[in-house]
């Protein structure tokens, strides 16, 4: 295998995926909390792994792996992805679901697909992303209704979506042994 780097020029470009002994994914940590679990022996890098991110320090150059793996199994109870204005939107891509806009944080809106005045609950598949105009729109009535058609039926992510979401684009290549990655990360949901 042919041993690559990563020079990133900012420290929050410097992300490392943690793995647990059995090399399922845990989450993503930050540069600093790898080096810690690396020097005190909690954590190594993976068996035949070659990515790093080069870290500039006073007496060299320090090669950190872009994945590690804890040395002990830790056991991590099942959780559900909590459902929340954030998680929305980084589940619907901050797109309109209704004119597929892609929308800045002052144009977007949570709408409820069967609204609460109508007994529509919190519910993932209840709730997407709109603009301001289309939530106007649709006001207190079902896409049906209004004749709106949804740009793809809301689901529950998965359990690993909130910790693989969001990362560097050249640091998930490196991960792609361990995570499943289809043009855009946000597909394997």
């Amino acid at each position: 295998m042919s041993h690559k780097t990563s020079i990133c020029c900012e420290k929050e470009d410097r992300q490392v995926l943690l793995l647990n002994a059995s090399e399922e994914v845990i989450k993503i940590i930050d540069w600093y909390k790898a080096v810690t679990l690396l020097f005190s022996g909690k954590a190594e890098k993976p068996f035949n792994y070659e990515e790093y991110h080069e870290i500039r320090t006073s007496g060299g150059i320090y090669k950190l792996p872009t994945a590690i793996v804890l040395v002990e199994y830790v056991n991590i109870p099942y959780k559900n992805c909590h459902i929340n204005r954030r998680n929305i939107l980084r589940r619907d891509k901050f797109t309109c679901q209704y004119c597929e806009k892609v929308l800045s944080s002052s144009e977007y809106t949570i709408d409820h697909l069967i609204p609460r005045s109508r007994g529509g609950k919190n519910t993932w598949k209840n709730l997407v992303t709109s603009c301001r105009k289309c939530n106007t729109k649709k006001a207190n009535r079902t896409p049906k209704e209004a004749n709106m058609k949804l740009l793809k039926e809301p689901k529950e992510p998965t359990r690993d979506f909130i910790h693989i979401t969001g990362i560097n684009t050249n640091t998930n290549k490196a991960w792609s042994r361990w995570i499943e990655i289809k043009g855009d990360l946000n597909e394997s949901i």
